[in-house]
């Protein structure tokens, strides 16, 4: 973790930190993994294992962090286009689940970055998903 947040801290190359996205399986607290992927995903946005780390950023539907994430790796297709549609379907479970959420607790503005994504994407439907059910048509 300490060679990942070195990484971080100096100038490197565009594209460098592709493989911070194989930390999605790292076993370390969720904030921790959240910041430091979110930096790289900034820096480098088509991140490796993109529907690894799609998978694991859905797990924390009420960050900030997670949707951001997220709709930098939908916005940034990957490497390896095969797992895009994943990438997607992770993103919109993060919507739906944020949604669910107590209006307090979602992070309006970064779902509405990762709303948007989507629907850049292909995904017309996501303008419902993550809405009020009582606000929603």
């Amino acid at each position: 973790m300490s060679l990942w947040q070195a990484a971080l801290t100096v100038s490197l190359p565009d594209g460098a930190l592709a493989g911070a996205g194989a930390f999605a399986d790292m076993d370390m607290d969720e904030t921790t993994w959240l910041n430091l992927t979110l930096a790289s995903a900034r820096h480098t946005p088509q991140l490796d294992n993109a529907d690894d780390v799609a998978q694991r950023a859905a797990e924390n539907p009420g960050t900030e962090q997670a949707a951001q994430i997220t709709a930098l790796l939908v916005a940034h297709p990957s490497t390896a286009p095969w797992k895009d549609a994943t990438v997607r379907s992770h993103a919109r479970r993060l919507l739906t689940d944020a949604g669910n959420l107590p209006t307090g607790q979602r992070p309006e503005a970064a779902l509405q970055e990762l709303r948007e994504a989507l629907i850049t994407a292909g995904d017309v439907d996501a303008h419902r998903l993550g809405q009020d059910t009582e606000m929603a048509p």
